[in-house]
């Protein structure tokens, strides 16, 4: 009887854990409606950064496709920029800690250029503290950080196409057909 209990006591955990929507780190919630899915960087995008995506993308089991050619759906990135701007500052005036923030640019859209996810920015920060008599630490920690930052915005990227579903994305092509009809008549 404990051992029937047990086992209903862990299937109802089982239900619930995936009824909230909790999901294990490093998978991808990416819907397979957007596969074979092909993953573009313009130039500007930091190479580390796409392949973090892809990487991501490949541990979650995504379809990747080799080419344009092959994609039934397209992801864009462009318009990277990183900046680093002053947060603090010590008791000799000199700059103590330091924000880095990086944002791209994402674009969702059919092999027939219909746009799923129009042109979204997605931006990600965080601070570290300098110390200016260990400049050569600073800089592995920096790039460190601009990894995770890397991370982040991969995350971000993921969680962006979660609501493309099969029926979402005959929807938009509807709403598109439907739209470019009405300007042709």
């Amino acid at each position: 009887m404990r051992k029937l209990g047990t086992v209903f006591s862990l299937g109802l955990l089982a239900i619930l854990v995936s009824a909230c929507g909790f999901q294990l780190r490093g998978t991808s919630p990416v819907q397979p409606a957007l596969e074979p899915l092909w993953v573009g960087c313009q130039s500007g995008v930091p190479a580390d950064l796409c392949q973090s995506l892809k990487s991501q993308f490949t541990i979650g089991d995504v379809t990747l496709a080799e080419s344009r050619e092959q994609a039934a759906h397209l992801l864009l990135l462009g318009n990277f920029s990183q900046t680093q701007r002053t947060s603090a500052i010590s008791a000799r005036a000199e700059a103590a800690e330091y924000e880095l923030r990086q944002s791209v640019s994402i674009v969702l859209q059919t092999r027939e250029g219909i746009p799923l996810l129009p042109d979204t920015q997605v931006s990600a920060s965080q601070s570290y503290r300098f110390d200016s008599t260990s400049v050569l630490a600073k800089r592995r920690e920096r790039e460190e950080i601009e990894q995770q930052l890397y991370d982040n915005l991969v995350r971000q990227i993921g969680y962006r196409l979660v609501p493309f579903d099969q029926q979402r994305i005959d929807e938009i092509r509807e709403a598109s057909e439907e739209a470019s009809s009405d300007t042709s008549q």
